[in-house]
């Protein structure tokens, strides 16, 4: 009788401190970036602190991979919020390369920003993280879809 008892108060407890644990929580996804529907360009392995970014705050975006075509002074890394039609609803970020620690010129990317998101962006949308060289044309890009 004893054992039942102990096993019930063990079962309860548990199930509570389940129902406790707020449930956007336990719903997180990580931001999957994959490539930029403009054409063959690099792929960019991104990351973003906090994932997903939150309207309002700071975002961290990490971006890395290698660019064959090279990066050189004036190379700038840009990052926009698209809608569903891709039309640009909000200019994220944009970092000259070169002057943010990265020696140039160079093939390998590892570049971090951050900048503040939107309050006004929708729950869904796509960031886009690209590289630019200096006559502003992409040598790099990554697409990711932001659910909320």
């Amino acid at each position: 009788m004893k054992q039942n008892f102990i096993f019930v108060v063990i079962l309860l407890v548990s199930l509570s401190m389940v129902n406790a644990i707020p449930y956007y929580q336990l719903d997180k996804k990580a931001t999957t970036f994959g490539p930029c529907p403009e054409g063959s360009l690099p792929i960019l392995a991104v990351t973003l602190q906090p994932d997903p970014p939150v309207p309002g705050q700071n975002c961290t975006v990490t971006a890395t991979g290698t660019i064959d075509s090279g990066i050189n002074p004036g190379a700038t890394l840009v990052a926009v919020a698209l809608d569903g039609a891709q039309n640009v609803i909000g200019s994220l970020a944009s970092v000259d390369i070169c002057s943010s620690g990265v020696i140039c010129p160079t093939t390998t990317l590892s570049a971090t920003t951050t900048f503040l998101v939107d309050a006004s962006l929708p729950a869904t949308y796509t960031i886009s993280i690209a590289v630019m060289n200096e006559n502003k044309a992409f040598v790099g890009c990554s697409y990711g879809a932001i659910t909320g």
